[in-house]
């Protein structure tokens, strides 16, 4: 006589202390973190609320900041992709003790990341070219005012290619690396964005004097 399924379930319930729960495995669904955004199609800003200029810098270097590990992101998840499992893991996993993923799940949450960062960098730009930010961005001081754009326009030039700016910024970290004797042989990697530092430290330099 096979044995009631209520009753076993039931007896396996009184053997586990505290609260019972049941938590479906949505690990290989389509609905993963980053694509589920969950949030509003509009909003309603309230005509009696102050936008404030000194707001606008920490907005603007979030912006910036998100862009770039979006790069970063986007330039580790191709070279990541393209390694096959059996060539770099036995089991079809990496990490050590307590921080093991398989191999599979690590793609997905690469692209993850990379899912939720380019719509946290899209409502940010968004949010910074918004016109309820005219107001108080007039407000501000001279200099903070080009500080603010000088962050934006770096996001908008990563923005341009994140994957291609973080390969060359990844590219110029190897050549700093390389040895002293291959250092003279090596063109200048990344000419764009060289060419950008030097010249932001001369405009800073001549807004000193």
């Amino acid at each position: 006589m096979k044995p009631d399924p209520r009753r076993v379930a039931a007896r396996q319930m009184q053997k586990q202390a505290g609260e019972v729960r049941f938590i479906k495995d949505k690990s290989n669904s389509a609905q993963e973190w980053a694509f589920d955004d969950g949030g509003v199609s509009e909003r309603k800003i309230s005509p009696q609320f102050a936008f404030s200029a000194k707001n606008l810098k920490p907005l603007a270097k979030v912006l910036r900041g998100t862009m770039s590990s979006l790069g970063f992101a986007m330039s580790a998840y191709n070279v990541f992709a393209k390694l096959k499992s059996s060539m770099i893991s036995p089991d079809g996993a990496l990490g050590g003790k307590g921080y093991v993923q398989k191999v599979s799940h690590m793609r997905r949450q690469y692209m993850n990341v990379v899912e939720a960062l380019s719509s946290l960098s899209d409502t940010l730009y968004d949010e910074l070219k918004a016109p309820h930010w005219d107001a108080a961005e007039q407000q501000e001081d001279p200099r903070e005012r080009e500080e603010v754009r000088d962050i934006i326009e770096d996001a908008e030039e990563i923005r341009e290619d994140p994957e291609g700016w973080a390969e060359e910024e990844e590219e110029e970290m190897d050549d700093e690396h390389e040895a002293p004797e291959k250092k003279g042989k090596t063109a200048s990697v990344c000419p764009r964005v060289t060419s950008r530092r030097n010249a932001f430290l001369q405009s800073k330099k001549a807004g000193e004097v």
